[in-house]
């Protein structure tokens, strides 16, 4: 019996359905004939097998078009990813909405979604569902925590099979996230330019209840810190690297003092990255630098000997490899220690930090160090 429920294993059920295979197999093995002749126990063998093929024959028709773990966040990278799996569902109005996997790191979050809508229901590829939806973050104490910037639903139409499973991915930057945090997710309703597809509306009691999926988990891909306290070249002089973190899915980099005091009005060390015409005026101090991350002039080098730069820009003449660096940036957060209005010092810790996120998830055993500034940090 456990070499057939084994084997089940083999396929991609859900665990519900799984068990439901094992009870059916059970109750045949149990309802055959036992004889003790010994060329009757094929028969016994044959019932199962028959059991199992039947079993199996009704279970692949409902299976065969639900996404299994990590198809959607394969399909929507173009290459498999190591994500953690959830498989949190919930069930409203008939559509069963189901948080299959997540991707994250520190600034990071990747949500695969997959929508199962009611029997009959039609979604025009070329007509793309949107979700429209929010969440909230929890640390491990389960306290509200303040995170992301910006966020977007994208459907994978790689992943659409033309059935009623809908596939969505969600991506969210700029977090603070940690392992052992969770956070909620709250659906309300899905549609095309044509129609409404999905409205969280309870119609017998004429209340807007949206679709909450909670307590899912936050678990950190790998990230390599690489901060050491050294003096980098930035804005004319040197400020000091407090944080220089990788991970597949992003770079982060924090340098803190010295050069970033003021920094709003001084002109970049790299003024290539601005747009030309900003260069003569935070010279002449009547327009501030609000682009002040361009100043992080950061490079990969992977050990094939390619040298990639990745940092901000705002001059289309040097702009980053896209197909390394995400259009969607990270984010920036910054305090030159100045008060805006009297330009006299705040007393505010002066630092300037910038995550910058990946196209596609990064080998980073494929990476030898980060540059930033001039200065390389190796991996390893």
């Amino acid at each position: 019996m456990k070499r057939y429920t084994d084997a089940i294993n083999e396929v991609r059920f859900t665990p519900e359905e799984k068990q439901e295979l094992s009870a059916r197999l059970r109750q045949a093995a149990q309802s055959a004939p036992q004889h003790a002749h010994k060329s009757k126990r094929h028969r016994v063998r044959r019932a199962v097998c028959g059991a199992l093929a039947a079993a199996l024959a009704v279970t692949m028709l409902t299976a065969a078009a639900v996404p299994a773990f990590g198809d959607t966040l394969r399909a929507f990278f173009g290459m498999p990813v190591q994500s953690y799996p959830v498989g949190k569902s919930v069930t409203q109005q008939g559509w069963t909405f189901t948080v299959t996997d997540c991707l994250a790191d520190s600034v990071t979050l990747y949500v695969a979604l997959d929508v199962q809508a009611p029997e009959g229901t039609v979604v025009n590829p070329e007509d793309v569902p949107e979700l429209n939806f929010d969440w909230e973050f929890f640390t491990s104490d389960h306290t509200p925590h303040n995170t992301f910037s910006s966020y977007k639903a994208e459907f994978v139409p790689e992943q659409y099979q033309g059935g009623n499973h809908l596939p969505f991915v969600i991506t969210a930057t700029m977090g603070n996230l940690k392992d052992g945090m969770t956070f909620d997710l709250t659906i309300w309703d899905i549609e095309t330019s044509e129609k409404s597809l999905f409205r969280a509306n309870n119609w017998a009691t004429e209340t807007y209840e949206p679709v909450q999926i909670t307590g899912i988990p936050i678990e950190i891909t790998s990230t390599i810190a690489l901060a050491d306290g050294s003096a980098v070249d930035i804005y004319g002089r040197t400020a000091t690297l407090t944080d220089l973190s990788i991970s597949p899915l992003a770079v982060t980099v924090r340098v803190e003092g010295g050069s970033c005091y003021n920094h709003g009005w001084v002109v970049p060390t790299h003024p290539e990255y601005l747009l030309p015409a900003a260069r003569p005026l935070i010279a002449q101090g009547t327009l501030e630098n609000t682009t002040c991350d361009c100043d992080f002039d950061l490079h990969l080098k992977y050990k094939d000997g390619r040298v990639v730069f990745i940092g901000p820009s705002y001059n289309d003449e040097y702009q980053p490899d896209k197909s390394i660096v995400s259009s969607w940036r990270a984010g920036t957060s910054c305090e030159d220690g100045v008060d805006s209005k009297t330009r006299q010092p705040d007393g505010k810790e002066p630092y300037v930090s910038t995550s910058i996120r990946f196209a596609v998830p990064q080998d980073l055993d494929q990476i030898e160090s980060v540059i930033v500034c001039g200065k390389e940090y190796k991996l390893r």
